[in-house]
Parts: structure tokens; C-alpha cells; sequence
């Protein structure tokens, strides 16, 4: 039998990360150390075993990514959604992607992982923008043995419904609740007493975590609002923090200051540090954080809390087109097509879609002849969000933190919230009808019945815009209305991320692209200077 070397570990010291002994191991974790206790005592005794990983792994509540490594194996393995990203190529991993492309001189492109990254802003499956490095997916492990170059790779956690509570509404929201009081807890116990800083908006989701971090009495409290002048967040977000006696405070950024960052040579060490290269970096907050950083405005040791994504996970992506009873795979493949790779209107050929619908048959065995039932249509189109945008892009977001330096804690995708709407039926979920709900009936301090939701995209005096776009309608129809406010898009809510590439620009790609991250997306592929699907 041939042996091969041991597994490489290419370990970059990043925020969050940490290393040390155990025994004879070598134990590389993002993460409270203490959190991986269970793993550790598992792979001490028996690291092959793969149902007790599997079960060791299921005691963690925490987020967590890790690599452990003796003297004939190493293990890895990403949390339930990812949360951290893990690296490998054949017999080597790394916490940093870019450091293991550059340490294995990897140069090929990937032609699958450019087309997702160019339509939907990050790669789908297990693959990068390069051929010969892939990343774990949420939920995976890999274990590499002294016989085997390359790991064997296996699921620790899928999303998809196991049994599914049909209790009535009212129980389901005390245990809903009861669930968030854990979580806000084992927050709280995690912090020790350092600030925490709620990135608070004008929906539900953060104003959920801000209340019950109230109602649990946390100390060293604040609350703050990013995004542009005037608008209908910080409002909202006022008014809550107010009703809830939270410090406060407002952080507008400007399109000048995107632009200048644009041409700063940050920019490129803030995607190299974020992108793991499967994702453009997922911009968020992190401007706002490190204008408030450079003017010594955010104490040593915040954690900064976001709501990041009570929406999705409570039921509020499923789309109505797939609440039949029975769904065609084509209007499956639809909802997902247009969901998550509709970016550039110009690159769905009708190739380039026939591929990726014959990629997601292949993924979920679905035969094109035949209808699937609305439960498992439903799982499916939430499964692929939660894996690919939810794990690779929205979560991504957490890196925004590390680069600055800052801790971070993320209570919508601890374990057992995660698990608890997994097993929600789809008509409390659908729309969020449990969720409103429950904030509705819990109603803390009268938060949620009392102060609305509603978001304007026209902040401040960009409301006059829809002037123009109300007599237009009149006077020639929907579509022309629909063409102007889609030139106008440019001055609206997004108004900062589109700035860097100028109106110009903008103008020129109006009918063809979807939102900021259009642009965003093609500028941080130009990046790497693989030719462009972009026409």
C-alpha cells in the first residue's frame, strides 16, 4: 500500500482563529476553543468514526470551524452554515484560500466557478474560481487518512426538514421564543460583559435580537444605523432604541466615500482577506465600521450583532409560485434561476440555463417528466439558498468584522434556531406568518405592533423621484414608468455601492443588470484577470 504524506495545513493567524495542543494533536479553531470540546474527545479516542463526529458535532451550539491534525489523519470541518470558511486542495488545508492558491501554485480558472460568480456573485457546489481548490460546504467534514491523498468528504448537517411540528401556532411561538432566550444567552455568556453593538434596522430581525437582549438585562448595550442619509431605517431604528432605552446612534456613509475607497490599495486586501475566492465580499456595513474605527469611536473588544437572516430562515424567501400542490421542475428550476443567478440578464443563454437546470437535476434527483409535491419543491429551493447565498454571501459578511478586528455573534444561525424553522410546516412559515406572528404577540414594550416596517427605497428627498414616475404611468403605461425608475435606481437606497462605477456606467447596463452587486461582482472578477463572460 502507498503511503502519502501527511496532510498540509496552511494556517494564516486571522481574527477569530486560534491554535494549540491537545494531546498529540494539533488543533486549529475559529471559535472559543472550549466550544469544540465534544469534537476533540471524539477524535482523541476514534477519529474515523464518522457517526460519532457526527454526533459530537451535533452537541455544538456555537459557531465554530476547525482543523485538527495527528499523526496519520487530520480532520475538518465547517459549522452548520458555514459560517467560517475551510480550504483544501488534495492533501493540504488552509483557513485562507488565497494562501493555499499561492502555496500550491493554482492558476487554472474554473470555468463553472466564474460563470456562477459572473451571474449569481459566488460559486455554487463545493468548487472556487479555480480549478483544484475547493472549500467545505456548510455543514461538511473532511477527513484525510495516511492511505488517501485526497479527503473523504461527508455531510454533518443538511437543511431539510426531519420532523415536522404540527403543534398549534401558539406553542410554536412560546417555543420559538424560548429558543431566541437561549441563544441570547449563550451570546451574552460569550461576550462577558464586552460591548455588544446591534447593527439595528427598520424590520424585524435585529429589532427581535435588540429587545431580547433588553429583556435579558445585557450590559455595555448599543445599537447603531448604517446606510444613507435620510432614510427610513435609521427612523425606525431611532424610534426602537428609544422605546427600548438603548444608546443609539446613526452612521451615514456618502458615495464620495465609497468612491474613495474604491481607489484605495485596501480595497484589493479587503477582497483578498473576504472572498475566499467563491464570493464577492458582501459590503453591508463595513464601510460605516471603518470610518467609526479610524475615529476611535468603537471600544476594544465589541462584538457587533446583526439580523442577518431572520427573514430568510422564518419562511420569507419561499416563493408563491411554489405554494401548489403539485410543481413542475421547470418552474422549480425557475424560482432558483431567477433568484440566484439573474445578476446579468445578457448571460442567462439559453445554453448557459439549460446547463445550470441540468446541474440542479443532477444535484437534487429531479426528473425533468415529473412533478414534485410542494414540501419537497419547497425544500429543495430553500436548501439550495441556505447552502449557496445564505452560507457563501450573506454569512460571508462576518468577514467584514474579522478585517476590521472586531468579534461578531450571529444568533439566526445558531444551531438550534436553525433547526427549529427547518421543522416548521410550510404554511406557518410561508410568508412569515409565525414569525409576524410571534414578534406581534410577544410585542416587547410595544415594539412590534406599534412601530411599522415600512422601508421607502427613495430615502429623504430622493422621494421625488416618484413624481416624475406616477405621471409617466399615466401618460404612457407601466413600462415606460418601469424603464425610468430603473435609471433612477442609481440615486436611491443603494445610491453608495453603485457610486464607484459612476451613472455613466450605470446608465449604460441599466436594462441588463439587477442591483449593486451586479457591478460589484464584475469589478472584483476583473480583479483576477480571467476574461469576463460580461459582454
Amino acid at each position: 500500500m502507498v503511503k502519502h504524506m501527511p496532510t498540509q495545513v496552511i494556517y494564516l493567524k486571522r481574527p477569530g482563529w486560534t491554535t494549540f495542543k491537545h494531546q498529540d494533536l494539533e488543533v486549529f479553531v475559529r471559535g472559543l476553543p472550549e466550544t469544540i470540546k465534544p469534537l476533540l474527545h471524539q477524535v482523541t479516542s476514534n477519529p474515523t468514526r464518522k457517526d460519532q463526529v457526527v454526533q459530537s458535532l451535533e452537541e455544538i451550539k456555537a459557531h465554530f470551524a476547525v482543523i485538527i491534525r495527528g499523526s496519520n489523519f487530520c480532520l475538518a470541518c465547517t459549522d452548520l452554515c458555514r459560517s467560517t470558511p475551510v480550504f483544501f486542495s488534495g492533501a493540504a488545508v488552509s483557513n485562507d484560500a488565497n494562501a493555499l492558491r499561492l502555496e500550491k501554485q493554482i492558476h487554472e480558472p474554473e470555468r463553472r466557478g466564474h460563470r456562477d460568480a459572473a451571474m449569481a456573485g459566488f460559486v455554487t457546489g463545493p468548487g472556487t474560481l479555480y480549478t483544484h481548490l475547493s472549500q467545505l460546504e456548510a455543514g461538511t467534514c473532511a477527513l484525510w487518512t495516511s492511505e488517501k491523498e485526497s479527503p473523504e468528504l461527508w455531510r454533518h448537517s443538511i437543511y431539510e426538514p426531519h420532523c415536522i411540528q404540527n403543534t398549534n401556532h401558539r406553542s410554536l411561538s412560546d417555543n420559538f421564543l424560548a429558543v431566541m432566550d437561549n441563544t441570547i444567552k449563550r451570546g451574552i455568556e460569550e461576550a462577558a460583559g464586552r460591548p455588544i453593538w446591534v447593527a439595528l434596522s427598520g424590520g424585524l430581525d435585529s429589532r427581535l435580537l435588540l429587545a431580547k437582549l433588553v429583556e435579558h438585562r445585557c450590559p455595555n448595550l448599543s445599537a447603531f444605523t448604517y446606510g444613507p442619509r435620510g432614510s427610513d431605517e435609521a427612523r425606525i431604528a431611532q424610534e426602537v432604541a428609544d422605546r427600548l432605552n438603548v444608546p443609539w446612534s446613526t452612521h451615514f456613509t456618502t458615495p464620495q466615500q465609497m468612491k474613495a475607497f474604491f481607489l484605495t490599495p485596501q480595497l484589493k486586501d479587503y477582497w483578498a482577506f473576504s472572498d475566499g475566492l467563491c464570493s464577492v465580499p458582501n459590503f453591508q456595513d463595513f464601510l460605516s465600521l471603518k470610518i467609526l474605527q479610524e475615529h476611535d469611536k468603537i471600544p476594544n473588544g465589541t462584538f457587533i450583532m446583526n439580523g442577518q437572516t431572520g427573514d430568510y430562515i422564518s419562511g420569507g424567501h419561499i416563493p408563491e409560485t411554489l405554494m401548489t400542490p403539485s410543481v413542475s421542475p421547470e418552474t422549480l428550476f425557475s424560482a432558483i434561476i431567477g433568484k440566484h443567478f439573474s445578476l446579468w440578464q445578457s448571460l442567462k443563454t439559453p445554453e448557459t440555463l439549460c446547463e445550470i437546470r441540468a446541474e440542479l437535476a443532477t444535484r437534487f434527483n429531479i426528473t425533468f417528466s415529473k412533478n414534485v409535491d410542494r414540501e419537497e419543491a419547497i425544500a429543495i429551493y430553500e436548501r439550495f439558498e441556505y447552502e449557496e447565498r445564505q452560507a457563501k454571501y450573506v454569512i460571508n459578511g462576518q468577514r467584514n468584522y474579522e478585517f476590521l478586528g472586531l468579534n461578531w455573534l450571529l444568533p439566526f444561525w445558531e444551531s438550534d434556531i436553525v433547526n427549529f424553522w427547518r421543522d416548521v410546516p410550510i404554511e406557518a412559515k410561508f410568508r412569515q406568518k409565525l414569525y409576524r406572528n410571534t414578534v406581534d404577540y410577544w410585542n416587547y414594550r410595544g415594539i412590534f405592533r406599534e412601530i411599522k416596517t415600512t422601508v421607502s427605497h427613495w430615502p429623504g428627498l430622493r422621494k421625488l423621484v416618484l413624481g416624475p414616475s406616477r405621471l409617466l404611468r399615466v401618460a404612457f403605461g407601466r413600462p415606460v414608468r418601469d424603464a425610468y425608475l430603473k435609471r433612477m435606481l442609481y440615486f436611491g437606497l443603494y445610491h453608495d455601492q453603485y457610486a464607484p462605477f459612476g451613472y455613466s456606467t450605470f446608465l449604460r447596463h441599466a436594462a441588463d443588470l439587477r442591483n449593486p452587486v451586479s457591478l460589484l461582482s464584475r469589478a472584483w472578477l476583473d480583479n483576477f484577470k480571467i476574461p469576463s463572460l460580461q459582454k
